[in-house]
Order: structure tokens, then sequence, then C-alpha cells
């Protein structure tokens, strides 16, 4: 059985903005649907895009499109809500109707089972995301980012080299989780990284462990999220490395594809991956099926 944690699917009702921002073939529910069942996966998470840096960038469905896909598809697809930290919300007192906290209530009782996928290009420590960790500990509701590098061009929450706002978090919110994504995330299990190269994909083996190796030994509340080319290159480039990785933080990754693809195009290099270390050996049975769903059901109370 597999759960992808990381999917999208672009407006179902407006298509054009799809193929005439990014000249993409549109992607909606029925697309992301074959290619589940071309690929053996048997549910996804779908997150939407809401953050004003993405929003129009890939033509993807917000909360109430997500919602009303995934209602569709009840057996098959589960919805994430996101949410951003410059809302005026962030400053209503919690448990107010007009607070972060209610609004995430609202998701939840809608059926959200977590937060993501989080883009707003603020600080990833900065107070007015704390107030959105402190609600989503409390709902039980983890969240999924995209970091960059500070004064990036692209989207993400923003973080220094090392992920040292990353790591105040951690320690400020142990009851909320965290997981992790992208390039500027994943380059940090190599600690042969240079920060010039921190959103870069990692190519070739590394002589030492990065900063990921120690965050995810010192705090049980952050998760890696494996989708994208930045999970698959941060962990194949250096396969001793990368399936060491896999069996040691066994209980704190999850599968994922972070798809925007067509019918036609290959399959993502998750998966085939972790069919390839399994035969070889380098990962057993039990890794397998904890990173490939059994973590993913514990994590959203499937």
């Amino acid at each position: 059985m597999f759960i992808d944690i990381h999917t999208h699917v672009t407006y179902q009702k407006f298509p054009e903005f799809a193929a005439g921002i990014m000249n993409k073939v549109p992607f909606d529910e029925d697309v992301l649907l074959k290619r589940m069942d071309m690929e053996g996966i048997d549910k996804s998470v779908v997150l939407p895009l809401i953050n004003p840096e993405v929003i129009d960038r890939y033509g993807c469905a917000g909360n109430q499109e997500i919602i009303e896909v995934c209602r569709r598809h009840p057996d098959r697809l589960i919805p994430f809500c996101a949410v951003d930290p410059r809302s005026m919300l962030i400053w209503g007192e919690k448990g107010t109707p007009g607070s972060m906290y209610t609004l995430l209530k609202v998701y939840k009782e809608l059926g959200c089972k977590g937060i993501g996928e989080v883009c707003g290009s603020i600080p990833i420590d900065d107070d007015r995301y704390g107030v959105i960790y402190d609600a989503a500990g409390d709902l039980d509701m983890p969240l999924l980012f995209h970091i960059q590098r500070p004064g990036g061009h692209s989207y993400g929450a923003t973080d220094e080299f090392h992920l040292t706002g990353f790591e105040k978090m951690l320690a400020k919110y142990p009851k909320t989780v965290f997981i992790g994504h992208s390039m500027a995330f994943w380059s940090e299990i190599s600690g042969d990284v240079v920060e010039a190269d921190r959103e870069k994909y990692l190519k070739g083996a590394y002589s030492k462990k990065g900063r990921l190796w120690e965050l995810f030994e010192k705090y049980p509340n952050l998760r890696g999220d494996i989708s994208a080319g930045s999970g698959a290159f941060a962990l194949s480039c250096d396969p001793d490395h990368g399936a060491e990785f896999m069996n040691k933080f066994q209980d704190q990754l999850y599968f994922g594809t972070d798809r925007f693809s067509s019918l036609d195009e290959p399959i993502p290099p998750q998966k085939p991956l972790m069919d390839k270390w399994l035969a070889e050996g380098r990962i057993s049975q039990t890794v397998y099926e904890k990173i490939s769903h059994i973590n993913a059901e514990k994590l959203l109370n499937l």
C-alpha cells in the first residue's frame, strides 16, 4: 500500500490558468486518480496553494476547491488546508471567531487533516507563523513546509543556512509536527553542501553527514517528505548514506511525489527507488511499509 503525502491539482473549473501561465496540461482530479492507479498509489494527500507568492504560478486549486475534490473521492483523496501568516486573523484572540485557531478548527471540521503546503515567504520563526504552529499543535494538524533561503526569488518559509530558525520552532512547539520539503531543506542531509548551493539538487556522494541528521535525531516532531527532486536526489545521490538515513529515521519519513504531471510523463522516482533498495536489501520490508503508508496512517489518523 502507498499513501502519497504530497500532491496538487490544478483549478478544476478554470484549466486555462494552468495552460496559460505555466504552459502545462491541466492536472485535474481525474488525471491524479489515473496516475495513482498507474503507479499503485492507494491514497493521496492533496495540498492547496493559497499564498500570494505561488497562488497563480501553477494554476493550483485553493482550499475550498480541494475540499470539494476530496469529498468526491473520500476513499482515495485526503485534503489539507493552507493559510497565510500575514492574514489579519493572526491578530485575533485565540478561540474567538476572528482568530487563526478558529479558522483552522473550521477547516479540520471540514475534513482537512493538516496544513500545507506552507509557502508564505516570511521567516519560519516569525511570530506570525508561531500563531499557526501553536494552533496546529492544539488541533493535531501537521504542517508541511516548502522552505527557501532568505532573499530567495521563489516561495516558501525562509530560513538561514543550517535551518537555525526551524530548530527554534521545533523546540518551542514540541507537540506540533513539522514536515520538511524542498531543496533548501533536503540539501542539509549533506555536510558538504555550501550555502550558495543549498537550493540546488544534490549530486554524488558526500563525505560527512549534514544538519538534518542531527535535527531528526534530536526532535521527534521533525518529519521529512521525500517528494520531488529535492527528496529523491537527497536520498539517491549517495545510496549508502540515503539508505542509512531511511533506516535510522524510518518513523519520521513519508512517501510523496509532489506530482504535477500529465498521463504520459515518467513515473516519479520515489517508488522505484524504494522498490530497488528493498530488492537489494538496503532497506527492510518494515522500513518500506512504514515510509510507504504506515507513518502516514498514524500521522493522519486514517
